[in-house]
């Protein structure tokens, strides 16, 4: 009896493949996973391409041709506008004829502006100082080249004649007090000696200032002629300034 039974149960064709499973082994690999695993093998294997065509290859898909123009510095990017190249005063090779003729009418009223202290007794100036300043405020939107210039003008025209002015004042301040001194000085014969020499001194202080008009006339004339010709001519000292002026650069450097 208790080997029907056992037959019986052996025979019976409900029993699922999986009950025939020896103890001891793994259940089968589902088709499913074993897809996946493949998948991911050839994933694995295309990642020999190197992280670079990798990159490459995300930035076209999720960033467009954008990615590719920003190799190229000189293509323009949609939306963004390319920096503005300012025409530096140095350039002087590429400017017009036009700004090199106001470049020189700046330094040359320089002339005019003597001319007009040696007749007026130095009043006269208060006017025509101010011409190379008028062209810088008219030019310094439209050319640096010609704004450089005419302020440069400007300011040699200030030393040399608002600058001489306050020299002169202050060496006759001076000299005054010493003279003053070298009479008081008198009374034990010390100013007698004292009070020559300083006059002379005054003079030579005199002559040796008007060094400061006469080098204005003479660098004006020099940079009218360099800025007529196209050449960016630039004082010694001044030069420096005005640009800390218009770049906010340093001057000492």
């Amino acid at each position: 009896m208790g080997d029907e039974e056992r037959n019986t149960h052996e025979e019976t064709p409900d029993s699922s493949p999986s009950e025939h499973i020896t103890e001891g082994e793994g259940e089968p690999i589902p088709a499913r996973l074993r897809a996946a695993v493949a998948d991911l093998a050839q994933r694995a294997s295309e990642g020999e391409r190197g992280s670079d065509e990798i990159v490459r290859e995300y930035e076209e898909r999720y960033h467009g041709a954008a990615r590719s123009r920003l190799a190229t510095p000189d293509a323009p990017i949609e939306g963004v506008r390319p920096p503005v190249k300012v025409k530096r005063a140095n350039a002087a090779s590429t400017v017009s004829e036009n700004e090199r003729k106001w470049a020189a009418l700046a330094h040359a009223s320089t002339l005019l502006t003597a001319l007009v202290a040696l007749a007026s007794g130095g009043l006269g100036v208060l006017l025509t100082m101010f011409v190379p300043l008028a062209i810088y405020f008219s030019f310094r939107k439209r050319s640096e080249f010609v704004a450089f210039h005419a302020l440069q003008a400007f300011t040699i025209q200030l030393i040399g004649t608002i600058g001489w002015l306050a020299l002169i004042v202050i060496g006759t301040i001076v000299g005054v007090a010493l003279l003053f001194v070298s009479v008081i000085l008198m009374i034990v014969l010390v100013g007698f000696v004292l009070a020559p020499i300083i006059v002379l001194a005054y003079i030579l202080f005199v002559l040796v200032s008007l060094l400061l008009p006469l080098g204005m006339v003479i660098y004006a004339v020099i940079a009218a002629v360099e800025t007529w010709n196209g050449h960016n001519y630039r004082y010694p000292y001044i030069a420096r300034w005005v640009d800390s002026q218009m770049h906010g650069e340093s001057w000492g450097g």
